[in-house]
């Protein structure tokens, strides 16, 4: 009967005993073209792993999908006691059969073998990005923060007296103590606190704490990966971190430390970033962007935590550029005149390279715009030499369209809202999009708040407004196989078009009708699911293929830039899978939108 194939999902996560056993009570079938392999009149008594030939699994009328070499039939009703579908060789059909009871045994004694045969198609997806994220993290990639060096929490109340923190931090050994406001709030004060204290500020040793030490303190609980507590600690600046556990302050995690089980370096860029006196120190730091990005790509670190960290540094280097040019070019540009704004997939936080330029900046009312051109001309020319392309679109601070004042932009967003056309919608997806970066986050936030209250209710620009989740087709067939571009060698297909741009655009338009202001696609699921907007399934279906679809176009974008074109003959067998379970979640949300926006009447 030949040897079983064990490389493949979930046959490579049982162990040599368990593969022994399978290999001595496996079977082997063959089916002719019609022939069911289960069905009412045949309740499942086996699981069916293809070998050669195709499947299609039917409930009732409706095409379920569709199975091919590799893939295995019938677990639902062998595993969960569901009554069986009706599977259909469409062709003839060889393929490996597992008695029931073995794989009852076999699911008993190994909990991710059992885990693989979920019941919905992100679970399967889930499941999918487990077995990639173990097999590839290192162990200090899947750290979590209890396991590393914790300092032990030092507490005084901010009363204490500069010189008494002195004292207590010599004694201890320690760099920082945690301090006590009277009304509960937790600080921190650090070694360079106290000597900023004293030596900059001439505050007397006498002096409480509390004046000096910093209160909008960052936590990170205990059981988090480290590789979370660095992103808080890029994100924010930091070089520590209290750490909880069950609400509870446990000790306190320090940069240091955490290096200590890292090896990305992502705190170097950031280092760079922030150390930067000048354009050309920016643009080591921006070099250094792109090893990190490939370092990170195939570690298994969840895919939404690199784009996140990638753009966290992308948000950074730009702030930094924004602050030099202004020192140097604009100095007459008062502090809170002015926010500068970042869209695309850098503002969704999902950037995973150095995507086209789309940035924008707000001035306040009575701002002059044709006074800040030179420094615009300076960005968008300073972001080029740093290995981010001109936006094709021109949606770009040096672009006049896209450097004007509060009234100027309201009245462009008024009109993109009343004459809705296709370049409206856009600018208004990218303006959705937008997070600010630098001066005065009230100016974006005011006028996104004006878009949701024009919007709301207007369900006939709504429907306009979505309608482009349909411009591409999903490419995955009738019997879900994927649909590629013979014309290519090895099958093209394009990820971002036919996946990734209907979830964002599809979430999108969703979180624009029901007033959720979050801008990362994850977060704006999160946010429909928690009003009742997404159903359950529908938010964890659409989560998972979107961190598949994204875990691909990392891979592509690792080897060969910003093309998102890949090719489907390149894939693995769990590779192709995760594509054809996450393209078949795109067509179920489109079809939900279509149906909601009323998609079909256009």
């Amino acid at each position: 009967m030949g040897t079983f194939d064990f490389g493949g999902p979930p046959f490579d996560a049982l162990t040599p005993s368990e593969r022994d056993k399978l290999q001595g009570g496996v079977d082997i079938a063959y089916f002719k073209q019609g022939e069911r392999l289960t069905g009412p009149d045949r309740p499942g008594e086996a699981l069916f792993v293809i070998l050669k030939g195709l499947v299609a699994e039917r409930d009732g009328d409706d095409l379920l999908t569709v199975h091919g070499a590799g893939d295995c039939v019938g677990a639902m009703a062998l595993l969960h006691g569901a009554p069986p579908h009706v599977s259909e060789a469409q062709e003839e059909t060889i393929a490996h059969v597992l008695p029931r009871q073995l794989v009852l045994d076999l699911c008993r004694a190994n909990p991710r073998f059992e885990r693989f045969f979920a019941t919905s198609l992100g679970d399967r997806l889930a499941a999918h990005a487990q077995t990639q994220q173990v097999r590839g993290m290192a162990g200090f990639m899947v750290a979590r923060v209890q396991e590393a060096y914790l300092h032990p929490p030092l507490t005084v109340p901010a009363s204490t007296s500069l010189r008494s923190a002195a004292v207590l931090m010599k004694e201890h050994r320690a760099t920082s103590l945690l301090v006590e406001a009277e009304d509960g709030r937790l600080g921190v004060l650090s070694g360079s606190d106290l000597r900023d204290a004293v030596f900059i500020r001439d505050l007397a040793p006498t002096a409480p704490v509390g004046v000096c030490a910093t209160f909008r303190t960052v936590f990170v609980e205990a059981d988090d990966f480290l590789f979370s507590a660095q992103i808080l600690m890029t994100r924010h600046g930091i070089r520590r971190l209290p750490v909880r556990r069950d609400g509870k302050i446990i000790g306190v995690l320090e940069m240091i430390d955490l290096l200590g089980h890292m090896s990305s370096h992502a705190h170097l860029v950031a280092q760079r970033v922030d150390r930067a006196q000048s354009i050309d120190d920016l643009a080591g730091a921006a070099r250094a962007l792109e090893p990190l990005v490939q370092g990170m790509n195939g570690s298994g670190v969840p895919v939404r935590d690199v784009a996140r960290l990638v753009s966290d540094l992308s948000r950074k280097l730009q702030t930094k550029l924004f602050a030099l040019l202004v020192a140097e070019t604009a100095p007459d540009l008062a502090e809170g005149m002015s926010c500068l704004v970042v869209m695309g997939s850098e503002g969704r936080g999902e950037q995973l390279t150095k995507t086209d330029q789309d940035n924008a900046l707000i001035l306040r009312d009575g701002g002059d715009p044709v006074a800040v051109r030179g420094l615009c001309q300076r960005f968008t020319e300073a972001m080029v030499s740093f290995g981010y392309p001109l936006c094709p679109g021109a949606m770009m601070v040096s672009n006049p369209a896209w450097t004007q004042d509060e009234t100027a932009f309201r009245h462009d967003l008024l009109g993109w809202i009343t004459q809705p056309s296709e370049t409206g919608f856009l600018n208004l997806a990218a303006f959705l999009d937008a997070e600010a970066v630098a001066g005065d986050v009230n100016l974006l936030a005011g006028l996104k708040n004006e878009v949701f209250e024009r919007l709301r209710g207007n369900n006939a620009f709504l429907s306009l407004f979505a309608r482009p989740v349909l411009a591409f087709d999903t490419p995955i067939g009738f019997f879900h196989q994927l649909v590629v571009d013979r014309s290519e060698a090895g099958g093209g297909l394009d990820v971002k078009k036919g996946g990734i741009f209907p979830v964002v655009h599809g979430v999108r338009a969703l979180a624009l009708e029901y007033g959720v202001t979050e801008t990362n696609t994850f977060d704006r699921i999160k946010a429909l699911n928690a009003l009742g907007r997404l159903e359950d399934t529908v938010a964890a279906d659409l989560g998972e293929a979107l961190q598949a679809l994204m875990t691909l176009r990392l891979a592509r974008a690792g080897r060969e830039g910003a093309d998102t074109r890949i090719e489907a003959g390149a894939l693995s067998k769990a590779q192709h899978d995760a594509l054809r379970d996450a393209l078949l979640v795109v067509k179920r949300f489109k079809a939900l939108l279509s149906h909601h926006f009323h998609l079909g009447a256009f």
